[in-house]
């Protein structure tokens, strides 16, 4: 691997230096998942570094998801997940998040989520219809606790997104559902609302649209069922707003 890694000649930066020398080469392909490297002592000579700036590397390396430390063992080159890419948005749009993200999360949600429906109703297979049809009847049970709901409401709208036949939705709306639980306990606080909402007949409705096959009818429903999150989410923030006046 000499001729993949260099020496560093920027002795201020040179953690950073190794990662970023670390991360080319695996974004080139150089370094392939399931990959070991060499011992930390052959890498601090083929880097010219010492153990402490290359050890720093490795621990950012290892923290983003791009090496696999293993004691004992040594270090490899890890399968990059969509979990490992989702993760930094899940907490961007957590540490964000106000009562002015509960309007920009459903208006994003009403702009795509329709589309998704509608390419689930064309892509779906028996083994997406299952999965949606098991979440149904979970959340059908309205005597779940609030936080049980919410992420029973999450499993079906990913579902959705799973059953698109695109691998980059589930990759993009992940993050944004990873919001949901937080806006569902707000509405349970401040609306009163949990057991008696219909959200379980929307879903029941976008479901029948998909199984069915009916691209249209899925995209209205779910058009329909984000107009009520909408609906919802406007009366959480006059909600909020007199809370704090």
């Amino acid at each position: 691997m000499q001729d993949i890694f260099g020496k560093i000649d920027k002795p201020f930066t040179l953690s950073q230096e190794i990662e970023l020398k670390i991360e080319e080469a695996i974004r080139q392909k150089k370094l392939e998942p399931g990959q070991k490297l060499p011992s930390e002592k052959d890498l601090c000579v083929m880097f010219g570094v010492s153990r402490t700036a290359l050890r720093e590397a490795l621990r950012m390396l290892s923290a983003r998801g791009l090496l696999n430390v293993k004691k004992g063992d040594g270090i490899y080159i890890n399968n990059f997940s969509s979990t490992h890419a989702s993760k930094p948005m899940s907490l961007y749009l957590e540490l964000q998040f106000d009562k002015d993200y509960v309007m920009h999360l459903v208006h994003v949600r009403q702009m795509i989520e329709p589309h998704i429906a509608m390419l689930a109703a064309k892509n779906r297979t028996d083994e997406d219809l299952k999965k949606i049809e098991f979440n149904l009847k979970k959340f059908s049970d309205r005597d779940q606790d609030a936080q049980q709901l919410a992420q029973l409401d999450v499993e079906f709208h990913t579902a959705i997104t799973q059953a698109s036949g695109n691998p980059l939705i589930p990759l993009i709306m992940d993050p944004l559902f990873s919001m949901l639980p937080k806006v569902k306990a707000l509405i349970v606080s401040h609306l009163k609302k949990v057991k008696s909402d219909n959200a379980p007949n929307y879903h029941q409705k976008i479901f029948d649209k998909i199984k069915k096959q009916d691209e249209k009818g899925a995209f209205d429903a779910m058009k329909s069922h984000l107009e009520i999150a909408e609906r919802d989410s406007l009366l959480l923030i006059k909600s909020l707003n007199d809370h704090d006046q």
